[in-house]
């Protein structure tokens, strides 16, 4: 009985960015590893994403499917979707050292990214299969600077008109305090 064995890459290092690499990691390999995988998971992200694969409400409804590539952006900064309806929704990531800005707390952008996240999808939740939509505006209220840990936005419609709609979102760390607070106004797009 023969077995196959498995693949094997070679990657050859010059000293200088072997030395490099070594400053980072005692696992080369197991760190190479995980980075090509990362990028692998980005490319299948994309590709999706390009397919159209996550439009409409059934569409990002997929994002809370493991099943499914995540989003792009997602997949980069590791936001993801826990629960999608009814006007309401739930994201979480974790923080890490790789979100922070110069002063090492976590970049504003970042946490807006989850906070956008969340109301989006909230409002995305009430609309017809046939619809999309765009943010008009988006505000947020930084509260509480975050390093690293656990953070849960959880977004809320707060009015849904025929077009306008308004979408709120909280953003909250593993010790329940309020971080961020988001608010937008949401453009329906298509007749449903």
């Amino acid at each position: 009985m023969s077995t196959k064995a498995d693949p094997t890459v070679e990657v050859k290092f010059d000293q200088e960015a072997y030395e490099r690499l070594s400053t980072v990691t005692d696992t080369p390999a197991d760190f190479l590893h995980e980075a090509a995988m990362d990028r692998v998971e980005l490319a299948e992200a994309i590709a999706y994403t390009r397919e159209e694969g996550f439009h409409g409400p059934k569409g990002f409804a997929k994002l809370a499917d493991d099943t499914y590539p995540t989003w792009p952006l997602g997949s980069v900064l590791g936001i993801e979707l826990e629960s999608m309806g009814d006007g309401e929704s739930r994201w979480r990531m974790e923080v890490g050292a790789e979100h922070a800005n110069p002063m090492g707390t976590m970049h504003g952008g970042v946490l807006c990214d989850i906070g956008d996240a969340a109301l989006s999808t909230a409002f995305m939740s009430t609309l017809e299969d046939s619809q999309m939509f765009t943010t008009v505006d988006l505000r947020v209220n930084f509260l509480r600077p975050v390093r690293t840990g656990r953070l849960v936005a959880i977004g809320r419609v707060i009015h849904r008109g025929h077009t306008i709609g308004m979408a709120e979102s909280e953003v909250t760390n593993e010790d329940d305090e309020l971080v961020a607070k988001l608010s937008g106004t949401c453009m329906t797009l298509g007749d449903g």
